[in-house]
């Protein structure tokens, strides 16, 4: 259990701080509360699991054969981001503007880990650093994966709260206003910090 210490505190620390998911799941929890929220949250824990295990098992071999598909998964990573900040920060209509901070479905959350440098960067740290190296690697790279996926769920979870907590104070439709332009500006700044970084 003491091996597992080092891995739950960098995935604490890796899961609260701010990124794209908990960007996306303060305003989904803002704009539709925290249980309709659960779903986008079960996928970004569920994703990432997925992806620590696949990267174990040699995806992330494949992806360094293969530069232009790092290139791709940025540019679709920085390109859905900044479409969600636009959405934010630009005048629209009710519905539109609602839909703009909806929660992503399961399968989209888990989908979206697969473009997020964010995910990218724990997933292969995960696996390059802690890895135990008692028992076979598959076994090992099951554990950190389970281990992961429960430590971030908590961590995101806070995220989806915090703007849920908010959310009655957001019925002022100027109120709102500024939110949407703080976490616009926040994705557009997370897109943009996705572009010029190596």
């Amino acid at each position: 259990m003491l091996e597992l210490i080092p891995l739950l505190s960098f995935v604490v620390i890796a899961s609260i701080t701010p990124g794209p998911n908990n960007i996306m799941l303060a305003t989904a929890g803002a704009s539709a509360g925290f249980r309709a929220t659960v779903p986008h949250m079960l996928g970004i824990s569920g994703g990432l699991a997925v992806q620590i295990a696949l990267v174990g098992a040699g995806i992330a071999t494949l992806i360094h054969q293969y530069p232009t598909v790092t290139i791709v998964m940025r540019v679709l990573a920085v390109g859905y981001l900044l479409w969600l900040a636009l959405r934010l920060l630009l005048p629209q209509n009710a519905l539109a503007k609602s839909a703009a901070g909806q929660p992503l479905s399961f399968v989209g959350a888990a989908l979206f880990q697969w473009v997020n440098p964010k995910a990218w960067m724990m997933a292969l740290t995960i696996n390059a650093a802690f890895l135990p190296t008692h028992m076979t690697p598959e076994a090992a790279i099951a554990q950190v994966a389970l281990v992961a996926a429960i430590a971030n769920l908590p961590c995101i979870a806070c995220w989806a709260g915090a703007g849920s907590s908010i959310r009655h104070h957001l019925a002022d439709p100027v109120r709102r206003r500024r939110f949407d332009t703080v976490m616009g500006i926040a994705l557009a700044g997370t897109a943009l910090w996705l572009a010029i970084s190596q």
